[in-house]
């Protein structure tokens, strides 16, 4: 295996101050991401304690920058050591196609997870999912009556002092807690050591201890010990814990595996050291505060990009499912936190859907058709948005309607982009709607993103009817394309007009007799291009649809493929109404396959007010965007997206962003900029190319000494549409 980049990233975010995180309110970490020659990605979490690792977050930082790509040697600091390690193994498992708990040598599918309570109360609710084992945070003062009580309730008992008790004060409480059903007490005081040799027995509940800080830096493992408390950011990675672990069994002591209020990245690295080690014993492993605040304020790489590509092995936060008990579960090779549903409500944190970055490869498609299968709701990224768009995206997760499927993402043609709940039955009655029919031989080209209604309804309909998908991996190659088409024998396709226009570009290509049909939509089509693609065969059918429909609702009928006045018309059951020639208006949409609303509450079902201008008679007609939002490519740029962007570039005054037609393109992004001597003209590109996806960046420029303004004082876009514009230079 050859490293061949490194990036890392310090990140902070919020923590319930309950249970395992005690008055603790914020939590920080050194995000590590590692990238190997084939292109994965492994991440590791460095996440020092504040007041108890050895370590801190600067050490941290420091050891990831001298970390070499060359060597591989891990650092001496603790948690760097474990974030390193933690993405190399992740790495290295991708590659063996398999977990890092097997990697390791583990080979237990499921363990039980000790759960943290503060109260009756949830004491009760966890012991209703299935928890037999709860642990108890108890500080200087002990309230027996109080443990006595949770006790009373059934199940075992961990209790953690961190230390918080004097030697007297340990051997006083040890002894009050006799004949309670408690495993051990955890670090009862900050020389807990002393207190072994008074142990009468090892085992009884009177004179059970557990180490965890304090093994920091001692391998000595004391037999009279009840268990040891594996914490890999403290200890430095898992095969330090790994040598703890394998001392303990020799000494006749249990080896259990905790967290130290990580995010899910940590967290999840110790769900695979816990499942290498496996055993009967409880881990310390049940959802906790650490990663409450995690999908809110680390977005930019939780949970989708790091679930996607990160972890084949490793979940990121809690999972519900119906399982009666709380435990890690090892599940089609990623390890998961169970819970029945009564429990997540209080104390499970993670979004109510999986969320995941739609990247062009089999492995999307596969996770799509697992999560349909598994009737479990997930959330869809475009792979090329910019973090802080992905961030903002993820944020609308935390409440989904019941009966999801799918969330996609509008691309914001009237406003930011919103997020979509889709239900099953929406996609069914898409995939009953389908405008082509299905023959045998049929197989369809999927070349649109999965996160966007086109190219999903593609995997959608053929999964439904059981029909190849011939998938065109990476980003769009016209070259590429035409031989797919060729060679897999490819019958449909859906496509953008900027896609049919590169196949169109190479003057030999015609379309093969066995393509019977290709869906193009997601922009308006140029008429040139239209004309081009009829006198080249190419049966082309003209589509009208949006996110919140799943796709297509109106498409030329089958029999005038290739025609350049073929009508859209409404598929089956779709009503679409609107103004009239002389009077365009939104057009409105009822249809079974609407979405049942937007994330931010907004119905959509049962009749969508489009941002579409146009009307109907015998046929449905578009003429235009009720907005001024891009479309270039098919894909749709808000230009308030660009201007923010922009508007950050030294020397920038003012900006306004517009499109300007293109043949192939339909729109570019242009900008109108007013500048003072400091605008870099050359360097300015640089930046929009490292900070905006490449449909989003400016194309084309006119500088001027001040923005045409509407009476509001806004800037005019139609009239910033008139300027005349030059093309921008992007440098490889």
């Amino acid at each position: 295996m050859r490293v061949v980049s490194i990036a890392s990233q310090r990140v902070r975010w919020p923590i319930e101050p309950g249970g395992a995180a005690r008055a603790r309110t914020v939590r920080e970490a050194l995000l590590v991401e590692l990238r190997d020659e084939r292109g994965a990605i492994g991440l590791g979490e460095a996440a020092p304690l504040p007041g108890v690792s050895p370590d801190t977050l600067e050490d941290a930082e420091r050891a990831v920058a001298a970390f070499s790509l060359e060597t591989l040697a891990l650092p001496a600091a603790p948690a760097a050591r474990f974030a390193l390690e933690t993405a190399l193994l992740a790495l290295e498992a991708q590659r063996a196609g398999t977990t890092i708990a097997r990697l390791l040598g583990g080979t237990t599918d499921a363990l039980p997870c000790a759960v943290v309570v503060d109260t009756l109360d949830a004491a009760r609710a966890a012991i209703a999912a299935g928890a037999t084992v709860l642990k108890l945070k108890v500080g200087p003062g002990l309230d027996v009556a109080w443990i006595a009580a949770v006790a009373a309730l059934g199940v075992r008992l961990r209790l953690d002092a961190n230390g918080a008790w004097s030697l007297d004060e340990a051997r006083a409480h040890l002894a009050a807690l006799a004949g309670l059903p408690i495993d051990f007490v955890e670090e009862p005081c900050r020389d807990a050591r002393a207190l072994l040799p008074g142990l009468v027995g090892r085992l009884e509940p009177a004179g059970a201890i557990a180490l965890d800080e304090s093994l920091v830096g001692d391998h000595a493992i004391d037999p009279r010990l009840a268990a040891v408390i594996l914490k890999p950011t403290l200890l430095g990675g898992l095969r330090a814990c790994l040598a703890l672990a394998a001392a303990a069994r020799a000494a006749g002591v249990p080896a259990i595996v905790t967290h130290a209020l990580e995010g899910p990245i940590g967290t999840a690295a110790c769900a695979e050291l816990a499942l290498a080690l496996g055993g009967a014993h409880a881990a310390g492993l049940a959802p906790h505060a650490g990663i409450a605040g995690w999908a809110l304020a680390v977005p930019h790489l939780a949970p989708a990009r790091v679930h996607a590509a990160a972890f084949p092995a490793v979940s990121l936060a809690a999972v519900v499912d119906a399982s009666p008990a709380l435990s890690l579960r090892a599940t089609r090779g990623t390890v998961v936190m169970t819970a029945d549903r009564a429990l997540a409500a209080a104390d499970l944190v993670a979004a109510p859907v999986d969320s995941l970055v739609a990247t062009p490869e089999v492995a999307t498609l596969a996770a799509i058709y697992a999560a349909l299968e598994a009737r479990a709701p997930i959330a869809l990224h475009h792979h090329r948005l910019p973090d802080g768009e992905l961030a903002r995206q993820q944020a609308q997760l935390a409440h989904v309607p019941p009966d999801t499927a799918v969330v996609l993402f509008t691309s914001g043609s009237t406003r930011a982009a919103r997020g979509v709940a889709l239900s099953r039955r929406a996609l069914v009655a898409a995939c009953d709607a389908n405008p082509l029919g299905w023959r045998d031989d049929d197989r369809w080209l999927l070349a649109l993103s999965l996160a966007h209604a086109g190219g999903l309804a593609v995997a959608v309909r053929c999964l439904a009817a059981r029909r190849p998908v011939v998938l065109l991996e990476g980003d769009f190659d016209a070259p590429r394309a035409a031989r797919l088409i060729v060679d897999r024998r490819v019958t449909l396709a859906s496509l953008v007009p900027a896609q049919l226009a590169a196949l169109l570009d190479d003057p030999a290509w015609r379309p093969p007799t066995h393509l019977r049909a290709v869906l193009l939509g997601g922009a308006a089509a140029p008429p040139a291009l239209l004309a081009t693609a009829a006198a080249r065969g190419v049966p082309f059918l003209v589509t009208y649809g949006m996110t919140e429909s799943f796709g297509q609702v109106a498409t030329a009928p089958l029999a005038r493929a290739g025609d350049l006045d073929a009508p859209l018309v409404p598929l089956p059951g779709v009503a679409i109404t609107g103004g009239t020639a002389a009077s365009p208006a939104p057009l409105h949409v009822r249809a079974p396959m609407l979405a049942t609303a937007y994330l931010d509450g907004a119905p959509i079902a049962p009749e969508l007010v489009t941002s579409d201008l146009g009307f109907v008679d015998d046929a449905v007609h578009i003429l235009g965007r009720a907005d001024d939002v891009i479309i270039s490519g098919g894909e749709n740029v808000h230009p308030l997206v660009v201007e923010a962007v922009v508007a950050e570039t030294p020397g920038v005054r003012a900006v306004c962003a517009f499109g300007v037609a293109d043949p192939r393109w339909g729109q570019l992004v242009a900008v109108a900029l007013a500048v003072d001597a400091s605008f870099d003209l050359e360097g300015a590109p640089a930046r929009w190319r490292a900070a905006l996806p490449a449909h989003a960046r400016p194309r084309r420029l006119a500088i001027v000494p001040a923005l045409p303004l509407l009476p509001s004082g806004k800037p005019d876009r139609r009239a910033a549409a008139q300027l005349p514009t030059a093309p921008i230079a992007y440098r490889a």
